[in-house]
Parts: C-alpha cells; sequence; structure tokens
C-alpha cells in the first residue's frame, strides 16, 4: 500500500475516477424531472439548499470541482519520481483528515434524517457534495504541501 501511496500517477487515477463518477451523476441526473423537489418546510438551510438544487447549481459545483481535479493531476503528473516516505506520511495524513470529516458529514446526515424523514434524497445530495468536495481539497492540499516541502 505505501508503494501506490507514493506513486502520483496512482494519486491522479484515483482522484479522476472518484471526480468522473460524481461528476456524471450531478451533470447528467441533475437535469431529469424528480431529481430534487422543493422542499416545503420550516427550515432556512433546507429551503436555501432546495433553492441552490432547483437552479441546477450542483452542475456549477461539479464543473469547479473537475477543475480543481483537472489542476490536481496536472501537479501530480509533472512529478518524474515518486513521493518519498515523508510524503506518503502526509498523504495518509490528508486521507485520515477527509476519512473524519466524512465520518462526521455520516453523523449529521445520520441525525439530520432521524430529524425529519422526509426530502431524504436531498440531503444525500448535500452529503455526497460534502464528501467529494472533502476529497478533493484534502487531496489538493497534500500536493501544495508536498512541492512545498519537497
Amino acid at each position: 500500500m505505501k508503494r501506490l501511496l507514493k506513486s502520483p500517477v496512482f494519486n491522479a487515477v484515483c482522484i479522476s475516477i472518484f471526480t468522473l463518477f460524481y461528476a456524471l451523476i450531478f451533470i447528467v441526473f441533475s437535469s431529469h424531472s424528480g431529481f430534487t423537489t422543493h422542499y416545503e418546510g420550516d427550515s432556512p438551510f433546507w429551503k436555501a439548499w432546495s433553492g441552490f438544487l432547483l437552479a441546477q447549481n450542483q452542475v456549477v459545483l461539479s464543473w469547479v470541482l473537475i477543475g480543481i481535479t483537472v489542476l490536481l493531476v496536472i501537479l501530480l503528473i509533472i512529478r518524474r519520481r515518486p513521493y518519498d516516505e515523508y510524503h506518503a506520511s502526509i498523504l495518509t495524513y490528508c486521507l485520515a483528515v477527509a476519512a473524519v470529516l466524512t465520518l462526521a458529514a455520516i453523523a449529521i446526515f445520520f441525525l439530520v434524517t432521524l430529524n425529519e424523514t422526509i426530502w431524504i434524497k436531498e440531503k444525500f445530495i448535500l452529503f455526497i457534495i460534502v464528501h467529494w468536495i472533502t476529497i478533493v481539497f484534502s487531496n489538493l492540499v497534500y500536493v501544495i504541501l508536498c512541492r512545498w516541502r519537497g
């Protein structure tokens, strides 16, 4: 596993596949009717989230994350040599932070779902977007730290 973590190309392939999967879902399915519905509850946050989804802003967010992923892939590919042990440990820490933030998002998603069981699809979309942003930005932090320190 450490050998894979040291490979910039492996990292580029993984983040590309991850982004491609979520981008296809958000870009293709956002225009389908029934992808999201209007929230009719009392929460101002969920009303704003409903408006965000109904305006298909998740597509814009997807394109921004695709752009950041392309930047990451370019930075990873132009690195000619594998990362050393130090850089592999930085990636491990970045992935650990992403995992902790994802676990926190799962806990919050669970509590929000228990609090109000309707509108589950839109809540899950929020969870996926938070998860995707966490992964992409933790990888960006990793690449920037490795370029700055090494």
